[in-house]
């Protein structure tokens, strides 16, 4: 975001007033009016002229860090407008060029300068998805804006040094450290736009917590609050609605989602919005996933990886996720090979790019593991699913969900591979772990329940198992719709279970009839019956196959 600039330009005005040998060139007011107005092509255009000037003036770009002083703050501006406006790559060599000329300065002159030049630094690199190598600027900026900004009247300039370190230790999932900053962040900036854009920042960190109610709370104050002093257009209100957009998601209560954020992409695409259109993407794609909806799904998330591709290159680990995701909406399409291409890809430009945060390598694994479960190679995916555990575990505590699913994933292969005891042990934590987690747990509560019945099945605990179908039913009437491809899947497995014995033909016909109905109803929902379509259709013949057999058993005479 472009807002620190615009404090910045106010602290480095006021050590020009004093008397110094440097004089420090400012920014034009048409260019301040651009930046905070969030038009970032017409901020970039209008700085460009000057910085040149001014470098050109100070005898090229090959002159000394020392003799480009003058130009220090118009290269902290260029640096966040190109970033800004999407070329992000282009931004993290000028920014580190503002770093070098802010060194070049003595005494509080460079302990403001560099302040200001790291932060810029920081931001351009946490653009570009490089957390890591952006945390040590964070620091340094905030232990510099602790220094400058120390009176109470420097309560609302400190704010967005102490928002931006949250930002960054929400993207490397430390999520404790971050909340109590992004608390301070709101509470220093008060009932402003910087205030309430901070609570994008304070929702993502209780949302890392397992917090959803109170993140929730929170964004809807940020988010109304932006719309009604900046307007629903503005860059930080769309950007804060559409955190609240996913903590729904996360709360499966993805229609509500969805709805946000079609209208901010809408918003988005109108402006141009280069890398952030992506975000937009990524969002509606995970959403639609979640909801059932994949053909969808695949479409936005490859044009999320498409564009990502465009303004971060193969270095980013935004770029590295954008493969994770689409590869994820494949695999769940059955498109297994494609989705194991992605999946590789995705974790060699994570690597690339010189890593993310737990969270990140966690997901990464977890997908390509769930290829190999998929295609039967549960000896190759058990190893990489305990790896997944353990970091999960070590990094995000063992109720966190993504804990609890990959915990579930793995007692399912243990299962499937016969190592039921442990695999029972397992799921039986995850069971209580998902219930434990309230809404954000109800389809890892489903997604448990079935593989615990079906593990009871194979046991011939046929009670037991009757017992976990009925939780898993119970809860899939609340974590999915009625079309979506696990409810159809449970209502066959179900099914299938009760087949066994006579007197369970009626419910067994009613569940495959009803998996049935919704595997027509789907295929009805496209807007062609493209390859796609007719392979998803192929997957479910076997639902036709047994709800025959349901209806032939039914049909016998009594003996």
């Amino acid at each position: 975001m472009l807002y620190p600039l615009a404090l910045a330009a106010t602290v480095l005005t006021a050590q020009d007033a004093a008397p110094e040998v440097v004089e420090v060139l400012q920014a034009s007011p048409a260019f301040e009016a651009a930046r905070d107005a969030g038009d970032a092509p017409k901020a970039l255009a209008l700085i460009e002229p000057e910085v040149k000037a001014c470098i050109t003036a100070a005898g090229g770009a090959g002159a000394p860090p020392k003799a480009q002083q003058p130009c220090v703050i118009l290269v902290v501006n260029f640096a966040s407008a190109v970033s800004e406006a999407g070329q992000s790559i282009e931004a993290v060599p000028v920014a580190r060029r503002a770093v070098a000329i802010a060194e070049s300065f003595s005494g509080e002159e460079r302990q403001v300068y560099l302040m200001v030049a790291q932060l810029v630094l920081g931001l351009v690199l946490e653009r570009q998805g490089q957390h890591v190598a952006a945390e040590p600027s964070f620091v340094v900026a905030l232990e510099g804006a602790e220094a400058v900004f120390a009176s109470d009247a420097d309560r609302a300039d400190l704010a967005a040094y102490v928002a931006r370190r949250a930002n960054n230790l929400v993207a490397l999932a430390r999520f404790s450290e971050a909340l109590p900053l992004a608390e301070r962040a709101v509470q220093l900036a008060g009932d402003t736009a910087d205030g309430a854009f901070f609570r994008l920042m304070h929702g993502k960190a209780l949302m890392g917590l397992g917090r959803l109610r109170e993140a929730e709370e929170s964004l809807r104050i940020g988010a109304d609050r932006l719309v009604a002093l900046a307007g629903v257009a503005h860059p930080q209100a769309i950007a804060v609605r559409e955190t609240l957009a996913w903590c729904l998601d996360e709360q499966n209560r993805s229609e509500e989602a969805v709805a946000i954020v079609r209208e901010t992409l809408a918003i988005r695409r109108a402006q141009q919005a280069g890398p952030l259109v992506a975000d937009s993407l990524t969002l509606l794609g995970m959403a639609a996933m979640r909801a059932g909806d994949l053909r969808e799904a695949e479409t936005v998330l490859r044009e999320a990886l498409t564009i990502r591709l465009r303004y971060f290159g193969e270095t980013s680990n935004f770029t590295g996720l954008a493969y994770s995701n689409l590869g994820q909406a494949l695999v769940e399409a059955g498109r297994y090979e494609d989705g194991a291409w992605m999946f590789n890809r995705a974790i060699a430009v994570w690597q690339a790019s010189g890593g993310g945060n737990a969270d990140e390598l966690v997901t990464m694994l977890n997908n390509m593991a769930s290829v190999l479960t998929r295609v039967r190679a549960f000896e190759q995916a058990e190893p990489i699913q305990r790896q997944a555990l353990a970091l999960a575990e070590s990094k995000l505590g063992r109720g966190h969900f993504r804990t609890v699913l990959i915990r579930n994933n793995l007692a399912s292969s243990l299962a499937r591979a016969g190592k039921s005891g442990e695999a029972q042990t397992l799921l039986e934590a995850s069971y209580a772990e998902a219930t434990a987690l309230g809404p954000q747990g109800a389809q890892l509560r489903t997604l448990t329940a079935t593989s615990m019945a079906q593990l009871r099945a194979q046991a011939g605990d046929e009670a037991s198992a009757g017992l976990w179908y009925g939780r898993a039913e119970s809860a899939a009437r609340d974590a999915f719709r009625s079309d979506h491809p696990q409810r159809i899947n449970l209502s066959w497995s179900h099914g299938r279970f009760l087949l066994r014995d006579p007197g369970g033909a009626p419910l067994a016909r009613t569940l495959l009839r009803e998996a049935g109905r919704q595997v027509l109803a789907r295929a009805g929902k496209a807007s062609s019956f493209d390859a796609s379509a007719l392979e998803e259709l192929n997957g479910y013949t076997v639902i036709f196959r047994d709800q025959v057999r349901a209806a032939w058993s039914l049909a016998q005479p009594a003996r």
